[in-house]
């Protein structure tokens, strides 16, 4: 008897000290057996087990990836996990885990590059999404004439957040596969939208709005079905297409505005000619309209408004040169001032030399300035510096309307010879009067 007893104390004295630095029976970490191995044995057996492991991602019955945990970044070490575990157990009760009906188990996770797995699943679902179909948000359409809620479409395109999760979530559970039906991408939008009925209701009621804008003597109704073109709904926000509303004020602005425009005139001895376009002319300012439409369609009201316009000549009796303007006949050498349709003021004048000629178009005075001096090249390399009393410059390259006491004579052929450098020599007691009788903004008609 007391031999037997020896035996045995030998014997659990030898498992004992076999249990020193080795893991007890039933011992798992993650679901891989690691009993009887030392820390070090068992850390390199997990590594090949989670970087060998292979993952499925399955759709229903259907497997559609496989990749290893190598491949999905999983970059295991669980040497300093199995020393915490191997610290709490005591090799001198392996009887306990011998004949106990239990297992001991660790809840360590494996390391996974989170980079690394994103980057996978990324590239893998923007191959698996090529042929799929995409979610849609439930939207607000335009259909025949109404607003109406367009239903949201669940399709089955695969979500890389989702997906990227799931995975995650498998690989800490030493799971094998992955649900895909679990990261379809879902709309985030729904029809059920309680917001839904009143954007309709003011969709409704913003494109049904009597909207004018007043140019110069015409009134323009905006027609309502291009107003429902220009409203988008976006990210459950009422939104307006800048670009488009700028392009039909563009063409309001070709048809309407003046600017860069040649005119058909009346003059005063050449009879009807055609005058180019030069400094004078308006044209609408696309952006300040662009902005004030947006801010009267906002507002949802009825509205009339005057357009915005930039330049000079915008007359609101819808005319071309407005109730005042100067008239210059290089031909003649004569020059005329017209208000109301009559004859204010008339003299000679002497235009531009040959050569130095002064440029055709329609002009306006755009400053006027008294005592100034006139600069600029005789032609010859030399410079000039001419003081003028009166200075109306009519275009941006110095040429204007100015007294010229210099000048012992006007009209007939004189500007041949003496002619100017391109401006409008006018008498000096004629000037003195035609500067306090034109402000600035005059068109100055020179053919």
């Amino acid at each position: 008897m007391g031999a037997a007893v020896l035996a045995l104390a030998g014997i659990y004295s030898a498992v004992s000290w076999h249990y020193q630095d080795r893991f007890l029976p039933h011992t798992e970490m993650l679901g891989v057996n690691i009993a009887g191995k030392s820390p070090e044995q068992a850390n390199k057996d997990l590594i090949a087990h989670f970087q060998n492991q292979q993952v499925k991602f399955v759709e229903g019955k259907q497997t559609l990836l496989t990749a290893s945990g190598k491949e999905l970044g999983i970059t295991p070490n669980f040497q300093k996990a199995l020393t915490a575990l191997k610290a709490k157990q005591n090799p001198w009760r392996w009887t306990e885990s011998v004949f106990a009906d239990t297992t001991a188990k660790t809840d360590s996770t494996p390391i996974v590059n989170q980079n690394q797995l994103a980057a996978y699943v990324k590239t893998a679902t923007t191959r698996l999404n090529q042929n799929r179909q995409a979610s849609k948000n439930a939207q607000i359409v335009l259909s025949d004439g109404a607003y109406t809620v367009q239903k949201e479409v669940n399709g089955n395109q695969f979500d890389a957040t989702k997906l990227t999760k799931a995975t995650l979530t498998a690989l800490n559970s030493a799971a094998t596969s992955v649900d895909l039906q679990t990261t379809y991408q879902r709309p985030t939008v729904k029809s059920t939208n309680a917001a839904f009925k009143d954007q309709i209701q003011t969709l409704n009621a913003l494109t049904s709005i009597k909207a004018r804008i007043e140019i110069t003597d015409s009134v323009i109704t905006i027609p309502t079905s291009l107003i429902q073109t220009w409203v988008n709904y976006q990210n459950n926000q009422i939104v307006w297409n800048k670009a488009a509303i700028s392009t039909y004020v563009q063409k309001l602005s070709k048809t309407y505005g003046t600017y860069g425009k040649s005119l058909k005139f009346q003059s005063t001895k050449q009879g009807k000619v055609t005058v180019p376009a030069g400094t004078y002319g308006w044209s609408i300012d696309t952006n300040a309209e662009v902005a004030q439409l947006i801010k009267d369609l906002s507002a949802g009201k009825n509205f009339s408004h005057e357009v915005a316009y930039q330049g000079s000549g915008y007359n609101k009796d819808g005319s071309v040169l407005g109730n005042l303007y100067i008239e210059v006949d290089k031909k003649n050498q004569h020059e005329w001032v017209y208000k109301d349709g009559k004859l204010l003021m008339d003299t000679a004048v002497v235009t531009g030399k040959p050569g130095q000629d002064t440029p055709s178009g329609l002009f306006y005075v755009w400053d006027k300035q008294r005592n100034a001096v006139l600069r600029g090249d005789n032609g010859d390399g030399t410079k000039y510096a001419s003081p003028v009393s009166y200075w109306m410059p009519i275009d941006y390259t110095g040429v204007g309307l100015h007294d010229s006491p210099w000048q012992p004579k006007y009209g007939g052929d004189w500007y041949q010879g003496h002619g100017s450098h391109g401006c409008v020599n006018t008498p000096p007691s004629y000037m003195a009067k035609l500067f306090e009788a034109i402000p600035t903004g005059t068109p100055v008609i020179v053919i």
